[in-house]
This record gives C-alpha cells, structure tokens and sequence, in this order.
C-alpha cells in the first residue's frame, strides 16, 4: 500500500491541534496529491487558510527523511505570517506553495531542522512508543483499515480517508456533539465505530451509508457516519 501520506500525517499530526511555532496555523487536511505530493491545508483565525505541497523525493529520486517536513510546514507557515499568502491559487482558489520549489530556489535547506521542542517532542515520542518511530501503522485496526489521509470539511465535520477492502474511502465523521452543543471530548469513538462498520462478516452497514450524488478526487467513494453510532 502508499505508505507516504500515513508517514506525513504521523509525522505532522502533533500541529493539528497545536499551532506551529510562532505562528497561528494549525493543520487541518493532509492528503495525497498527484503521483509524488502530500499536500496539507493549514489554517489561521486571522489570516485564512493556504496549502502546502509536500514532495516525496528530491529530484534524484532520494526519498525526503520524515522529520523533514516539520521544518519545511514551519518554514512555509512563518512566510505566510511575514510575506503574506502565495499568489498561485488551485481549483478552489485557494493560494498553494510547492516546497519543492521553495528548496530548489535556495529557499529552503535539504538539512533536517530540529529546533529544542523538537528535540524533547521526539524524544518522548519515541519513549511512549509513538507508532512512526516503531514502524506501527496507522490504525487502530491495522487488519482492517490504514489512514491516509483527512479533511476537516466543516467545524462539524471530519472527513478521514482510508485504505480498506472496499479501496480508498472517504468517510465522514462529526465532530461536534449536537446534543451537548460543544464538539466532541474525546476520540476513542472514532475508531470503535470504524472497526464496527468494517467489520468483514457485515457487507451491509456501511454500504448502507454512502454519500449517492457525493464524488471526491481523493477516494472510490463517500460514507456518511454524522448520524451513525
């Protein structure tokens, strides 16, 4: 399987929540984009969103060490804050920097940057047993789905894209708790209702669930779980 965008999102995952240093961005999709990109939607409350296209090789065909990245978001987060957003825009107009160019024009050092949170995040990382230092996949149920990918669509809802026996699916999650009014606490029923739904011996629930009329570029198909538990 593309292992590429699940290492991106291990290695990336701890901006989702936390912006990155310095500045107001946080992480809000990372998915494959194209034959050799990850591409990553960073956010701010103040100054919108932009995205990041992340290569997979240098142009000699070397793969780009993991704990590259993490400089490079930090790089292109921080010129965002002092130049401004970049003028090229995709489909949704969104503005988009590729760090493959930003390195090739002298930009952006190919040395790994490791700053002292850095430092202490991997350590600690690698005590607890963080599953991209110890080659675990990312799953809970790795016999049943790996993660490669998500987009946080709305402030309510999530999409997580997976690599299943069905293919590569997009399924939609709330994150937000409509009965308490408040988004959700914890995780952990995330990957309780995904193991459920993918169970091999049911070949009915999550048919039942997808998304007729809903197409994605990113996936074989959409499934709707918003209202699903």
């Amino acid at each position: 399987m593309d292992v590429f965008p699940s290492r991106v999102l291990l290695t990336l995952r701890r901006f989702i929540g936390t912006p990155l240093p310095g500045t107001d961005y946080c992480v809000q999709a990372a998915h494959r984009s194209g034959n050799d990109h990850c591409r990553v939607r960073l956010a701010s409350p103040t100054s919108g969103s932009f995205l990041a296209d992340l290569p997979e090789r240098w142009p000699d065909g070397q793969q780009i060490g993991d704990w590259w990245y993490v400089g490079a978001l930090r790089h292109a987060a921080q010129s965002a804050r002092d130049q401004g957003l970049p003028p090229v825009r995709d489909d949704e107009d969104l503005p988009v920097v590729d760090l493959a160019d930003v390195e090739s024009a002298g930009l952006l050092a190919r040395d790994i940057e490791v700053t002292a949170q850095d430092a202490l995040d991997y350590v600690i990382a690698d005590l607890v047993g963080d599953p991209l230092w110890h080659d675990a996949a990312a799953s809970a149920a790795p016999d049943l789905y790996r993660l490669v990918g998500f987009d946080l669509r709305t402030p309510a809802v999530l999409r997580v894209y997976l690599w299943c026996d069905y293919g590569t699916i997009g399924v939609d999650l709330a994150v937000y708790d409509d009965d308490a009014r408040r988004p959700r606490s914890v995780g952990w029923w995330a990957s309780t209702k995904l193991i459920a739904i993918l169970n091999p011996d049911d070949r009915e629930t999550l048919p039942a669930h997808r998304a007729d009329g809903v197409t994605d570029p990113l996936c074989d198909a959409v499934y709707d779980l918003t209202e699903w538990a």
